[in-house]
């Protein structure tokens, strides 16, 4: 009877306390969402849907991206606020506005645009030049001397263009201020000007904000899609954002820990190779995990008037994929499988592991209290 309490006594234990640095299979296939008691779904990799593999993964672009911006670019003819010219007018006519005067040509000078978008000339007045030309400008020129001058003519020469330019900001090895030619500039020149990103281009988001608007998609998708690679205009503040991608992995593997990696570059089987595979002494080698948050469709909201395309509701909802690494043909799946940014990693520790630990536990000792120092009092 007295060795049947010990083992009655260890059973009960194991069953509500075994020491354990994980949760274990059980555990995982029981999870449910905090506070709504929703069981977590757990999927076999086999049965893992399409947009998980290789191929999907690179082909998949969510949203317009940067093509929501306007493809308009940089006309470098127009003339923009804090632009600079230089205005010289000429009359040939005898009785015209130089007619007390030797010289038929009189130089007005230097004009900035203002922020309202025009110039005060003399003889000329006020005149709304932004978005015109210089042939533009001249033709006003020549319109407001009609009736001082007899045959008029402008020469408009733009020497300064100080706005025609884009900052660069972020994850640039140098940020800076681009400036725009009649090229007609996109977002790759400018970040080839500034001296190309400073991370992977699979870690790296470009934003572009211009006035109002903002978009933004993932420096690979820009360098894979053409119209992501929209022409700049002046004023456009380009941002690259370096946040790298990384997993987690934990439980039984030799080298537990953080992992960066490109998005759309590791698959599961290299993952499980970066954290020194499974530890053979430890785990359970049937039920590795991946543990993902992914974006999950609601539902379709129609075209409105404000907005031209459909749109799709989404939500962000746990999953987790289970791995039996015994199954060969899982070896082969696990290479089609991407893993994705802020994806965990588990491996779980085999049944008798955890057991075995309980059982060192009761194995130890229990201390004895330490003698009593010679003359101490008792």
């Amino acid at each position: 009877m007295k060795k049947i309490v010990p083992v009655l006594l260890l059973a009960l234990l194991s069953a509500c306390a075994r020491p354990s640095d994980g949760p274990t299979a059980g555990n995982i296939r029981s999870a449910t969402l905090p506070n709504t008691n929703e069981k977590i779904a757990v999927i076999d990799l086999a049965n893992a849907p399409a947009s998980t593999s290789n191929a999907s993964i690179m082909s998949y672009s969510a949203g317009p991206g940067l093509a929501a911006l306007r493809n308009t670019g940089y006309n470098a003819q127009r003339l923009r606020r804090g632009d600079v010219v230089d205005i010289t007018v000429l009359d040939t006519g005898e009785d015209g506005l130089f007619s007390s005067t030797q010289s038929k040509t009189l130089n007005l000078g230097r004009f900035t645009v203002d922020q309202s978008g025009n110039v005060n000339l003399p003889f000329v007045g006020r005149q709304r030049v932004i978005d015109s030309t210089p042939e533009g400008l001249q033709n006003q020129v020549v319109a407001g001397l009609k009736g001082s001058a007899v045959n008029p003519q402008a020469v408009v020469t733009v020497v300064d263009k100080p706005t025609s330019a884009v900052m660069v900001s972020g994850a640039v090895k140098t940020p800076g201020k681009i400036a725009l030619t009649a090229r007609q500039e996109r977002v790759l020149d400018a970040i080839s000007q500034a001296g190309g990103p400073a991370v992977a281009p699979g870690a790296a988001t470009v934003t572009i904000v211009r006035g109002q608007q903002r978009a933004s998609a993932t420096l690979d998708r820009v360098m894979r899609e053409d119209r992501q690679n929209v022409r700049l205009s002046p004023d456009d503040q380009i941002m690259i954002d370096g946040d790298a991608s990384s997993f987690t992995a934990l439980g039984a593997f030799k080298s537990a820990g953080e992992f960066q990696f490109e998005t759309g570059k590791l698959t599961l089987a290299q993952a499980v190779g970066r954290a020194g595979g499974l530890l053979d002494d430890r785990a359970d080698s049937r039920n590795v995990y991946v543990f993902r948050t992914e974006e999950v469709p609601l539902r379709s909201v129609g075209p409105t008037a404000s907005k031209e395309r459909a749109e799709i509701l989404t939500q962000k909802r746990p999953v987790i994929y289970r791995v039996n690494m015994r199954d060969a043909s899982s070896i082969a799946l696990m290479q089609m499988f991407q893993m994705q940014k802020g994806d965990v990693l588990y491996a779980s520790n085999a049944p008798l592991v955890d057991a075995a630990k309980l059982l060192t536990v009761f194995q130890k000792s229990v201390p004895t209290a330490a003698a009593p120092q010679p003359g101490s009092a008792n």
